[in-house]
């Protein structure tokens, strides 16, 4: 298959399915009434995609909002890490020039012989740019340590010996980095507060024998106003390890206070937590209280939403009320005098509102009753005579087929009693004539043409019972009713000829008999009678003319044949059960016979729905 005939393919495949489904979609529609269908067009193509536009419209009004929260959350935390992180490399930048300052190496490596030659060297470094220019990058001071024996500590520079037992000296001599960033809480007695220092070890230059060190002490409390500034009246919590280093809630920040431990952050307020790294170190950022009003701005202008929803949805309701009025109700009056038709009851619209296609239809249906009353006078009691002329005829056409079943069927009969006395002698005569006296009986009772299928089988199983002495063992029969099935009304004798047809003609020839099977039983909304028999059989085309010939029997067919039996049946269950009664035949030769009578539930009564 080429991919042009797939494409066909599959485009005839998808248009029988859409014409499929659309079908049974329309038959849907067509069993629901207009009201119903008005309804139905006002919930589909007016409520709901309302509903559905002002939902989405809402819904993406939230969303809008909460990314725009979102949004602003995130600036916030990156404004606050880039306040961080630009007063870091300030102050490294500063770190980089006193590691990269020659004069500062000479100094500090500098052997001193006494005091005054010291105090003349630190008077020369001590208006250094260095220091000048680190008062600009949020630095509160620049303390620069060395272990050359010979300095005087003071001022900015001190002796290591000086510093050996304070702590943060044990933490950067503990710590392999490159670039020392330790906060702790200066618990000096006269300056206590809390610290951010960088350090870093002097060893670009100079002799490395004689340790030097620089460290660099940020403005706190400056750092922590910039963060506040940056915050935005919200929480913002930057930690290092187990330390809240700021804090920018309203109540601030008390600086002459050790750090607070990061347990005490309301975790179940954050919200948001974002780690981020410089030099080596992490920080993590938790945001807290921020507050969007634009939820409250929406809700607060809401009712004018739900009042554009309801005027969008009462307007084509009230609409399509009217114009469901003005169709329902005059079709309910033209189905209300179509009604009256049924009763025989003729009676003309007084009053036909509109110029529209119904009110012509109302016009329409006047000119109809019009016409029709006129036909009822002038035909009525032509027709009527000529129903009774036609029934009349059809009683006369029954009695005559009555007149013709008894002599027919008798003679057959008796022909049998007649073979079975002569073969057998005269001790089970007695038993033969009691049978031959019941059907005598029943088939001179004519006071009712219909009888019930029990009935009938009781009159089949008395013939039965007769041909069984007539073919001796050899003969068997199997009658099976389902159930409901007893209480059905089929024209008398029906039965009995299409089972004495399989007995003259199935066994005719000598040696050879067998089996008749009765089934009776309903199925597909129909009563299904099945005569069939193991007798000699047909040919299939004389089973299929044969088949034609019941089918289009009549009493002209009938009164120029010279074989009675199943014609008279057939006719007969044309008459009583309707036309739409149907004979199927199916033989093969030497195999057998079945005869399938198909009568419509809905052309046959039951016992109790004869009165």
């Amino acid at each position: 298959m080429s991919l042009r005939e797939a494409g066909i393919f599959i485009r005839d495949k998808a248009a029988g399915f859409i014409k499929r489904k659309t079908g049974r979609l329309q038959a849907v529609i067509n069993n629901k009434k207009i009201k119903t269908k008005t309804f139905y067009l006002y919930v589909f193509c007016v409520l709901l995609p309302v509903l559905v536009t002002n939902i989405l419209i809402i819904n993406y009004a939230f969303i809008a909002a909460r990314d725009e929260k979102d949004k602003n959350i995130n600036n916030i935390v990156d404004s606050v890490i880039y306040e961080i992180t630009s007063s870091l490399e300030s102050a490294v930048f500063v770190i980089i020039d006193v590691y990269a300052n020659a004069s500062i190496y000479n100094f500090l490596d500098a052997h001193y012989d006494n005091d005054g030659s010291y105090l003349n060297a630190y008077n020369r470094i001590f208006n250094n740019y260095v220091f000048n220019a680190s008062t600009k990058f949020l630095v509160s001071g620049i303390t620069l340590y060395s272990d050359n024996e010979t300095m005087i500590s003071g001022g900015r520079f001190f002796r290591i010996d000086d510093v050996k037992n304070q702590e943060w000296y044990r933490q950067y001599i503990q710590g392999e980095q490159n670039v020392f960033i330790y906060p702790y809480f200066d618990n000096l007695e006269f300056n206590k507060r809390r610290m951010l220092s960088i350090i870093k070890r002097l060893n670009y230059q100079g002799n490395n024998d004689i340790t030097k060190i620089v460290k660099l002490d940020l403005n706190y409390g400056m750092i922590n106003d910039n963060i506040r500034s940056a915050a935005l009246n919200t929480d913002v919590y930057v930690c290092q390890g187990d330390k809240i280093l700021f804090y920018s809630g309203k109540e601030g920040v008390d600086i002459m206070s050790d750090y607070n431990d990061v347990s005490t952050i309301p975790m179940d307020r954050v919200q948001l937590h974002k780690r981020f790294s410089i030099y080596g170190y992490d920080y993590d950022i938790y945001l807290a209280g921020y507050e969007s009003n634009y939820n409250d701005k929406l809700l607060n202008n809401l009712w004018i939403l739900i009042v554009l929803l309801l005027v969008d949805a009462l307007i084509p309701a009230m609409m399509l009320s009217l114009f469901s009025r003005s169709i329902t109700k005059r079709v309910l009056l033209l189905g209300s005098y179509m009604k009256r038709i049924k009763l025989d009851e003729f009676e003309l619209i007084p009053e036909c509102e509109g110029k529209d296609e119904i009110s012509e239809l109302l016009d329409n249906y006047n000119l109809m009753i019009s016409i029709i009353k006129n036909l009822f006078e002038n035909e009525y009691k032509s027709k009527l005579e000529q129903q009774e002329l036609t029934l009349a005829r059809q009683q006369a056409e029954l009695l005559a087929l009555h007149s013709q079943v008894n002599p027919h069927f008798m003679f057959n009969v008796l022909e049998s009693i007649r073979m079975h006395s002569v073969i057998k002698g005269e001790k089970e005569t007695a038993r033969m004539i009691e049978s031959l006296a019941r059907l005598m009986r029943k088939s001179a009772d004519w006071g009712s043409d219909m009888i019930t299928v029990d009935q009938e089988i009781s009159f089949t199983e008395d013939y039965l019972n007769l041909q069984k002495y007539r073919f001796g063992d050899a003969f068997n029969y199997k009658i099976r009713v389902s159930t409901g099935c007893g209480s059905y009304l089929i024209p008398s004798l029906v039965l009995v000829t299409f089972v004495e047809n399989s007995c003259v003609h199935g066994f005719n020839r000598e040696g050879h008999a067998g089996t008749i099977f009765i089934f009776i039983y309903e199925e597909d909304k129909h009563l299904f009678i099945q005569v069939e028999d193991t007798g000699v059989g047909m040919e299939a085309d004389e089973a299929k003319e044969l088949e034609r010939m019941l089918n289009e029997a009549d009493i002209g067919k009938l009164q120029k044949s010279t074989s009675l039996g199943m014609l008279n049946a057939c006719i007969r269950l044309k008459k009583c059960c309707g036309a739409r009664t149907r004979i199927n035949i199916e033989s093969e030769k030497d195999v057998g016979t079945c005869v399938i009578i198909k009568i419509p539930l809905t052309d046959i009564k039951k016992e109790e729905q004869k009165a």
